[in-house]
């Protein structure tokens, strides 16, 4: 939702600037949606017609403050130049809380956890060309850990094959196939100079992985479930 506010450049009370942007719904903080509470904000000159802003909000839920910050910043009144004005380009600080997964997913790879954990962190850093490789590594050990346990025979096969080749030849449960491997796809797309789904994002791929941990997660159940026997 865009909001319309009003700051004064630093050490003064008089010399204020309009601007509108898109205002921030969720806490960096406690990740909570919120409507946050302006306590402060202050403009100041970088260059020739250039201002720069800093607000400083309080979160209604958890209480804590953060900062938003906007480059290039023009007020409202310079209709040509509005476009400037609608996007923060900082949000500090960001408070980062790992992805929790079921007991079952934790056992069978506990590496896939503790690499996707890494990967969200550095993505919510901001280090966005950087996650995506995380994601695809996360990936690949939570396919090969899985398929390792269902062919503990053939371990150092599944180890030295490509990730494609893997789902493939390992994995027979249809649903789990078509999300793994079209998860496969976009992972690789991370990790290559030139993309082949230039219409998917990291958001798709993350969609994706955790698809396949849902299938793998309902075989593992659908096995435990399988155990109970008849009684008569």
């Amino acid at each position: 939702m865009k909001v319309n506010t009003t700051v004064y450049r630093e050490n003064s009370t008089s010399d204020g600037l309009n601007f509108e942007f898109d205002e921030i719904s969720i806490c960096p903080m406690c990740k909570h949606a919120i409507k946050p509470f302006k306590m402060y904000g202050v403009y100041y000159s970088t260059g020739q017609n250039q201002k720069n802003v800093t607000l400083l909000y309080r979160c209604q839920n958890c209480y804590d403050s953060f900062i938003l910050q906007f480059d290039d910043v023009y007020s409202t009144t310079t209709r040509s130049m509005f476009e400037n004005t609608t996007k923060h380009v900082k949000i500090s600080p960001i408070k980062f809380k790992d992805q929790t997964f079921d007991d079952l997913i934790n056992n069978t790879s506990p590496t896939f956890v503790k690499i996707y954990n890494q990967a969200l962190s550095a993505e919510t850093q901001g280090l966005d060309e950087i996650a995506g490789i995380g994601y695809r590594k996360a990936l690949e050990f939570l396919i090969k850990d899985f398929t390792i346990s269902k062919n503990p025979d053939k371990e150092d096969e599944i180890k030295k094959c490509l990730l494609g080749k893997c789902i493939n030849e390992y994995i027979d449960n249809p649903q789990l196939k078509t999300a793994a491997s079209r998860a496969v796809w976009l992972g690789n797309d991370q990790t290559h100079y030139v993309q082949k789904f230039e219409d998917k994002d990291i958001d798709d791929l993350k969609l994706l992985i955790r698809l396949t941990v849902h299938w793998i997660s309902m075989i593992l159940e659908t096995e435990i479930a399988a155990t109970i026997e008849p009684r008569r």
